[in-house]
Formats: structure tokens, sequence, C-alpha cells
């Protein structure tokens, strides 16, 4: 596995790549970084959470609680309003709340850690030789100032004894430095800040596994140089100068790569991918198996995606240096063994990292709850600004418009269609009357002119047809019109006389004497018949036209409903007539 160290200080920014991927950030920047001294003054104090609020010239107030502070006895005894308190910050502000301060301050060097305000000697847990663990403490022992704690770290493993005394003696006059800086400035003022962003990193990551570190300046190699061989690790490290035209982050995908930390989604070799999303109160992590579907079962396809993630989760949490509370919802898994060996992987990827993690069980949702020390702000507070429309939620809220009971329809878009509707008023009742009474009165002129139809009748033939052959057709109409007044057109009497003809025929001379209108009707047929037969077929065929235009113009009105004497006679004549 190749370990590469990238430093660039025109930036301010460093990061670890391992086996061509970023592994981890180094960012300052900011109005308070992590492990700044300040000289601040206490505000205010409240004894219903144990805490009290002191300015440390930033413009957010500094929260300090009651462990966090010095002494013995309760909150008031140990501090009181308008003090002066010399503080350390632990954890760096995010969004809207300040920072978390300490006045137990620790100042970290390659080797050891000095705590000006405690006692005593502590060494690493991860040196596990007893013999190595008894010779650092005696040594640290007989060489620190009365009154001064120190913690020997894990690097101090195997070092002689000058390398440790210069690096105690470096922290010592760090110390010094800030206790004159107090003396001589009014509260709130920064004390001390690690600004040397290559001392920081060297010190923090360098190990012997590292192979090379690349810079972007001449200084700044030349002060790596001298670091490592105080430190005695210069004999397997390289280190080179970047001289190129782009800038370096550029030239090595750094910018990429700090892109793609700030993206929800995370895809995966096998085809998976992870969503990350990060609240004020914690941030959850869901894991999906995507695309991945080369395996032969279901089961295998889940354990295989759980395990992948699991790597890439401990790589996304260093990355983007998230912390606090952290939920993983895993893909749900029915095998035991599988949660345990899922659970068993987690722990051992963790184990290396510094923010200290500590893993809870696995719910029967599939749902893994973590915490990690928080260290500084997060990769996405330090790139990214809150949205200014949205607040950061994501969401714009539309405009809201309520109706306006003066307003018009068309002024107001949001009116229902149903209240558009225009009902009918009193006056409309008196207008319809109108109409009806008016549909009425056109009924009965056309009743009228139906009633008197030989008349016009009369004119039309007359336009038509020659004055022997028109007083021969109203003749025929009279005969069917004597007896019951009924009017009929000409197209009817011509249509049924020759059915007269041959009924008469077969009737008996008693029966034609017995009806007078058979009478008539014989006495009338000669003039019928000498009329040529060439003739009568126009005569039909014009008066159709003429009742054809009549109908178009006058709808026919509905006929009033007979009397039982009315449909008597009727019936009576239409049996004469058969007769």
């Amino acid at each position: 596995m190749t370990k590469t160290i990238v430093i660039a200080e025109r930036d301010n920014i460093a990061c670890v790549i391992e086996d061509k991927k970023v592994s981890e950030f180094f960012v300052h920047k900011g109005d308070v970084l992590l492990n700044d001294v300040f000289l601040s003054k206490v505000e205010n104090i409240l004894p219903s959470i144990d805490a009290a609020f002191v300015d440390v010239g930033i413009g957010k107030m500094g929260f300090l609680h009651a462990e966090d502070i010095i002494g013995k006895g309760t909150l008031k005894e140990k501090t009181s309003p308008n003090a002066k308190l010399m503080v350390q910050v632990v954890k760096e502000p995010t969004g809207h709340k300040g920072p978390r301060v300490t006045t137990s301050i620790s100042l970290p060097g390659r080797f050891l850690v000095l705590m000006p305000f405690e006692t005593g000697v502590n060494v690493s847990k991860k040196i596990e030789s007893s013999q190595e663990r008894a010779r650092l403490k005696s040594i640290v022992s007989l060489m620190k100032p009365v009154g001064v704690g120190v913690i020997i770290r894990t690097e101090a493993q195997d070092q002689t004894e000058t390398d440790i005394q210069d690096d105690l003696n470096i922290l010592l006059e760090k110390w010094n430095d800030i206790i004159i800086a107090a003396e001589h400035n009014e509260a709130p003022s920064l004390l001390y800040r690690d600004q040397d962003l290559l001392y920081r990193v060297i010190r923090e990551v360098c190990t012997e596994d590292v192979d090379e570190i690349i810079v972007d300046t001449s200084f700044a190699q030349n002060r790596a140089s001298q670091l490592l061989q105080t430190w005695n690790m210069d004999k397997n490290i390289q280190i080179t100068q970047y001289k190129g035209k782009d800038p370096l982050l550029v030239n090595k995908g750094i910018d990429k790569e700090i892109k793609a930390a700030l993206q929800t989604k995370v895809n995966l070799k096998s085809g998976g991918y992870l969503f990350i999303q990060t609240t004020e109160a914690l941030t959850v992590i869901d894991v999906n198996s995507g695309k991945f579907t080369s395996s032969a079962t279901q089961d295998e396809t889940i354990f295989k995606t759980n395990i992948e993630s699991v790597h890439e989760i401990a790589r996304q949490l260093k990355l983007r240096n998230i912390g606090g509370i952290i939920v993983v919802d895993f893909i749900d898994m029915t095998s035991r063994a599988d949660k345990v060996k899922i659970l068993e992987e987690l722990e051992l990827v963790l184990q290396n990292d510094k923010a200290k993690p500590q893993v809870g069980q696995l719910s029967d949702f599939g749902l893994v709850e973590l915490t990690r020390h928080r260290q500084g702000q997060s990769l996405l507070e330090m790139f990214t600004n809150k949205c200014p429309n949205c607040g950061g939620s994501g969401h714009v809220m539309k405009e809201m418009k309520f109706a306006d009971p003066n307003s018009n329809a068309v002024e107001n878009p949001y009116q229902s269609k149903f209240s558009r509707v225009k009902f009918p008023k009193n006056n409309t009742n008196k207008q319809n009357k109108k109409r009806n009474n008016k549909g009425k009165d056109n009924n009965n002129n056309n009743v009228k002119q139906q009633n008197m139809p030989i008349e016009n009748n009369e004119i039309k033939l007359e336009e038509l047809l020659p004055s022997n052959e028109v007083e021969n057709k109203i003749k025929e109409t009279e005969i069917v019109v004597e007896e019951n007044n009924i009017v009929e057109t000409p197209q009817k009497n011509v249509e049924e006389k020759p059915k007269a003809k041959r009924t008469a025929k077969k009737r008996s001379t008693k029966k034609i004497a017995e009806n007078p209108i058979v009478q008539e009707a014989e006495e009338n047929k000669p003039q019928i018949e000498q009329q040529p037969q060439t003739e009568e077929k126009p005569v039909v065929v014009e008066i159709q036209n003429v009742e054809k235009e009549t109908s178009t113009k006058t709808k026919k009105p509905r006929k009033p409903r007979k009397t039982k004497k009315e449909q008597a006679q009727t019936q009576v004549q239409s049996q004469l007539v058969e007769g």
C-alpha cells in the first residue's frame, strides 16, 4: 500500500492519499480553529444547565460546561460574571452554535502532549510493551517541571531520550509565550494558534509507512526535511517540490476529490451505492445494493454489499470529518451469522480512527448506531455556504395567495370555477314568461293558416295551372269537406279518387242510393275522367312541392285532442267510405 502526503501551503489544504484515494483532509480556514487558545470574558452563568457562556471575540459566545472548568465546588464558586478565563477550543463552531471551550489546556507535540494544569505522567495504551512503557515513563518523570502533566504519545515508542527532551522543550516554550501574551492582552483576545499547517500534518500523519511528501514551495521543502531529520524519519521518506504550471491540488486531482466528498451519493465498485445526509442532530447513511446482481443468491448479494459498504463508510467518516451521532441503515439480513460478521468488520475498520468511534448494536431493522468525536468542522461546513433563499433546507416556499372576497374572478386565479357561475335572477322569470306567450301566439297563427289551406292553394294553383283545371281540383276537395267540414289537402284527394272508383264498381245500387257522398262522386266522375292522365302527374308533383315549401316555412302545430263525439263521427264516416 502506497501512502503519499500532499501539502499545499498556498491554499492551506493538505491531504493523505492511500492507494490513489484520498483518506483524510487537513484544512486551515476559519476564524476559530481547533486547539486555539483565547483569553475570554465570562458573560453569563446559567445554573439551570450548569454552564457558562464566555466571549472569545468572534461574535459567537463560547459554551463552557461546569465540568470543563478546573477547580472544586459549584459553578458559581468556580467562576463569576466578567471574570477572565484562559480557554482552549475543543469543538469548532457549527451552524448557529458557537465553539465549545475548556479551561484544561493541552499543547500537542510530536512525542508528547503538555498539560499545564494537570499533574502526573500517562502513557498511550497503544504501546503494549510493559518494559517500553516503564522506560518512557521514567524518562519523562525526571525531565518534566514540577506541577505540569505530560502524556506520552504512541510515536514516542523506541525514541531516544534526547528526542523526547527536545520535544518537551518546544512545548514548554509555547506555554511560556501563552502566559506572557495573557498578561499583556485584554479579554477577549487570541493567545495562541497552531498556524503552521506543515508542522501539524507531519506531526499528526507522517509515519514510517509514508513513501513521499509533496509540497508546493521551496521553503516548505526545507522545513519538512528539517523536521524529519529532527524526528529521525528522513531515511525512507522522499520530499519533492511541485513545479508545474497548474495548481498542485488541481494537478493531483484533489479538487475533484473534494467535490466528490461533498456529494450525497457515493458509488461502490460492485454497483451498490451509499446515501450520506448530514443534519444538525445526526448523520444518516443508507446502504443500497443498486446494480449488484452477480451473486448466486439474494443473501450472498446482501452480505457482499454490506461488507463493501463497511470499508467505504469508515473512509467517508474520516474524509468528511463527520462527528456526533451516526446511524447506518444496512440492507436487512436474515442470517444471524452475517450480522455478527458485519459488526466485527466494522469494529476492525474503525480501530485506526483517531476520533475514537464507538459502535452500538445492530437492531432488528438493520440499523447500527455509532458515535464519533468531533474534530473541527466537517468538510461540508468548510467548503459550502447555506443557500440564501432556502436557508439550507433545499426547499423554497411557494408564494401563497388567498382569496379576497371583494375581488373579481378574473383578478383572483385561485377562485373556483363553481363560484364563477352566474345564476338567473328574478327578472329572468318574467322574460321566460314573455317568450312562452310569444311562442303560443305563433302556434295559434300557424293553426289558423292551416285551417285555410284552400285559399292559399287556390292562389298557388292559379299561378301553376290554367283556370279550368283549378276549378276541377277545388270541386274534388269540396267532396270531402262538405259533411264534416274537415280540411284536407288536394294531394290526399287526388290519391284517394282511384280508390273511390274501384270501390264504386263493387258496390250495389242500393248502397250508392243510400250514400249521398258517393252519389256526388259518381256525378263528378265524367269530369275527372275527361282530364288527360299526362296532366295529372305534374299537378301532383307541383302541389307536393308547394306543401314542402309551406312546411318548411311554418311548423305543424300539435293537433288538439278530439272529443268522444268527434271520434264517433270519424269512425262512422270511415265505415261509410269503406262500405
